[in-house]
């Protein structure tokens, strides 16, 4: 494996990790939630740089639906990144406070909107990108050829993460904030960390399912299209 597509992996599954713990900002702190922001929004900035060769490709070639999907669903990452850190700044109280901006109700509806479609717009980016993520750990572990059984188990796992993953969206009440149902996240002190944790990996387990089976079964019907007609 290349050491750039190894540091592409690292520097996904840690902007990953850091979305998690910041979106907990009532459990690690404010100035910790800030902090790690930065950080994200940081390693958001390095993993466009590694994929700048994208950036170069927007207008060449044809766009079929698969490539406008793909396409739409960067770009919407990209904006609502953009809106986070920009939100982010409005209303910092710790690390960018200094600058003494106030960004009052409109700039924390913003920061919430912005958290909750980034959070989803990743999982769907990882979904897309699932099938490459298993061929790199396949090499990375020098695996030639998956098992069948372990296959079938972990697409068992896959299915009741999903599963929960949807009862935990109700639960959470993502989709209120997803169009800013609400103004302020409100935050129950008596939940475990653990749980918060759980409940929100199997949220973007579920998008990161649904979104890799789709696109599978598309490229199939595509395939046996192609075949076909030949």
């Amino acid at each position: 494996m290349k050491v750039t597509t190894l540091c592409r992996m690292v520097i996904d599954f840690v902007m990953i990790v850091l979305m998690l713990v910041v979106m907990a900002s009532r459990l690690i702190g404010n100035t910790a939630h800030e902090l790690l922001g930065v950080s994200l929004i940081l390693l958001f900035i390095v993993h466009h740089i590694l994929n700048r060769q994208w950036y170069k490709t927007l207008l060449k070639g044809r766009y079929n639906a698969l490539r406008v999907l793909h396409t739409a669903v960067n770009m919407l990452l990209l904006v609502t990144m953009l809106a986070l850190m920009v939100s982010a700044v409005l209303i910092s109280r710790s690390v960018f406070a200094f600058l003494d901006l106030n960004g009052g109700l409109i700039g924390r509806q913003i920061h919430l909107l912005a958290t909750y479609w980034g959070f989803i717009l990743m999982s769907i980016h990882l979904g897309m990108h699932w099938g490459m993520i298993m061929g790199a750990v396949r090499k990375l572990t020098k695996t030639n050829s998956p098992n069948r059984n372990c296959t079938y188990m972990l697409r068992i796992i896959a299915g009741l993460i999903a599963v929960y993953g949807v009862y935990a969206s109700f639960v959470r009440e993502v989709g209120a904030k997803l169009i800013l149902y609400y103004s302020y996240d409100f935050w129950n002190y008596d939940q475990s960390a653990v749980i918060f944790f759980v409940d929100y990996l199997c949220i973007m387990g579920l998008y990161v399912c649904v979104t890799y089976y789709l696109l599978r079964l598309f490229r199939n019907g595509e395939q046996k299209d192609k075949d076909e007609k030949v």
